[in-house]
């Protein structure tokens, strides 16, 4: 293709800040004279007059060719092109080394252009890819894939697992109950009681080697180990691998918080308390196996939250005992908390504590206590690890907060990613189950959700659900059928043995009639003395003593004014 150039008259301006003198009268451009090749020209820059240079190759004028911006300069020194006028023009066919090098222009540019694009697009590409981390997926998703799952999948498909359950810690009433695992390690691995080894002359050491002398170091530091153990785990229980590989070497503990069997209370890890926290741990992926879609080390430290493509949750089946269930998550429900594990100058060891109540202290020290999983682990509600744990779709209707329940609607979680600060060992993802409801342990109805009732318990609302909902429909109408469910569970209830509270209960199934939740709905107080008062001979043949059960009556109202159900 050509270019095109506009022809040239007197006075048009030089770039240099000249203009033409002379023109041909006989060509005339609008009144004008028409400039040819020859005619004079000044230049703004070098006193004198010039010539034209160069014209048009197929316009001419008594031998003269036609001034052209595209092929006429001046002969000053500046060599200075000219400015058109009038727009008047022509085309001027480009020569096959002009096309040439134009189509090499074109396609340099092109390839620039191309590569900025794709520069571009990586760039985009790469943020979204950053944005877009996660702790852990599914290996089905492909490198760049970071959605969740929408199909039921095994735990083998991310990253590796293990499942502890909560060792007894020893109990000085009763010697032939449940194996002291750690104690006996303690006493056995005792360094001082370790015999040292025979004094050998250089030739036996030479002949026969130098075993003995190694074995007694090894057996000496292992010993040191189990002791350095025993002091970071003292007075908490040591967590067992039950299911799974281990996540880390060293010894997991726990330790619930300042808590005391018996009323309102869960199972302290003191001495002869049972225990049923239960911890599933995982690992991180691999960095190497797809390094972009994974949040790394340096990332975590810095949040307080990351996303993660499974999370996990402790259910309790129709037998009682408690199950590992995965869930996949989908942006919105993804955020798991990450936190840092502290040095604890008094136990020599890393700890943290969970943030739901009840609270539990997680431990880890490097050191080996010597205890393994016994097949018998004196727990009340045996823990069953499925064999693979399914990771199922998240249930739509579902919420996130503090504790977990098994209801669909009613999903929750309470997990976190622990941070410890050692270089080699990698951020850990760790849900607790919460101990069982215990014999007339008295909270909030949602506190009790996501723990298990042993086979042998529910928990009974007090007042009833029913009654706490026409209350809330009488003094708010608005309110929609969830609000008013989510608002029945903040109410008092009770632990009590299952008989009690399907055979004994005022308000239990077709006793709570239409009338009765009405009446009750007008004084909340009064329903709730009525509703315990229902059971609480079946709760003496239980074993409970008056003191007890006035106890939890105090208790059940105290909870009860603290949500605002009633005042005193």
């Amino acid at each position: 293709m050509g270019a095109m150039g506009f022809y040239l008259r007197v006075g048009d301006a030089t770039t240099c800040g000249g203009k033409i003198l002379t023109g041909d009268e006989t060509l005339s451009w609008y009144g004008v004279a028409g400039a040819l090749e020859g005619d004079l020209v000044t230049c703004g820059k070098h006193p004198g007059t010039y010539i034209i240079l160069g014209g048009t190759s197929d316009t001419w004028d008594e031998g003269r060719r036609f001034a052209g911006t595209l092929d006429s300069f001046s002969s000053c020194p500046c060599r200075a092109r000219f400015i058109q006028s009038i727009p008047d023009g022509y085309i001027r066919d480009d020569t096959p080394e002009e096309r040439a090098e134009k189509e090499r222009l074109s396609a340099l540019i092109r390839q620039k252009e191309m590569e900025k694009n794709q520069e571009e697009a990586a760039k985009v590409l790469a943020e979204e890819r950053d944005r877009n981390r996660v702790f852990a997926k599914s290996c089905l998703r492909e490198d760049g894939c970071n959605n969740a799952g929408t199909e039921p999948e095994p735990h083998t498909n991310f990253p590796r697992m293990a499942f502890y359950q909560a060792l007894p810690t020893e109990d000085p009433s009763d010697e032939n109950d449940v194996p002291q695992h750690a104690q006996a390690a303690k006493k056995k691995n005792a360094a001082e009681e370790i015999p040292k080894p025979k004094k050998r002359s250089a030739l036996y050491k030479w002949w026969h080697g130098n075993h003995e002398e190694m074995d007694y170091q090894a057996a000496r530091a292992a010993a040191a180990s189990a002791a350095h153990a025993q002091m970071a785990v003292e007075g908490a229980s040591v967590l067992g691998l039950i299911g799974g590989s281990a996540i880390t070497s060293g010894t997991w503990a726990i330790k619930l918080g300042e808590m005391a069997a018996g009323l309102g209370r869960v199972a302290t890890s003191g001495p002869g308390a049972p225990i049923a926290a239960v911890l599933v741990g995982m690992m991180p992926g691999r960095l190497n196996d797809g390094e972009q879609d994974f949040i790394d080390r340096m990332r975590l430290e810095q949040m307080r939250e990351a996303p993660s493509r499974v999370r996990y949750t402790w259910e309790t089946d129709s037998q009682g005992r408690s199950v590992p269930h995965g869930w996949h998550t989908p942006p919105g429900k993804d955020a798991v908390r990450v936190r840092k594990m502290a040095w604890d100058n008094s136990r020599r060891a890393y700890t943290f504590t969970t943030e739901e109540d009840p609270r539990i202290t997680i431990i880890w020290t490097p050191d080996s206590s010597g205890v393994n999983a016994p097949s018998n682990t004196g727990n009340q509600t045996p823990v069953r690890i499925p064999n693979p744990v399914i990771v199922d779709p998240l249930p739509e209707e579902t919420r996130l907060e503090a504790t977990t329940s098994p209801a669909p609607e009613e999903k929750t979680f309470a997990d976190y990613i622990l941070i410890l600060p050692l270089p080699n060992i990698p951020p850990i993802y760790v849900y607790l189950s919460k101990p069982p409801v215990e014999f007339l342990e008295v909270g909030l109805y949602s506190d009790f959700e996501g723990r298990s009732r042993q086979g042998e318990l529910e928990v009974d609302h007090i007042p009833s659900a029913a009654a706490v909902k026409a209350y809330y429909k009488s003094l708010h109408p608005e309110l929609t059928p969830k609000e008013l469910r989510k608002l029945s569970k903040r109410v008092a209830a009770i632990g009590v043995p299952i008989e009690v509270h399907r055979n004994n209960s005022e308000t239990y199934a077709g006793r709570n009639t239409a009338e009765k939740i009405n009446d009750q709905s007008y004084d909340l107080r009064k329903a709730a003395d009525e509703n315990f008062n229902f059971e609480k001979s079946a709760l003496k043949e239980h074993g409970a003593t008056e003191e007890q059960l006035e106890e939890a009556r105090a208790k059940l109202h105290q909870i009860n004014e603290s949500v605002g159900l009633y005042t005193r």
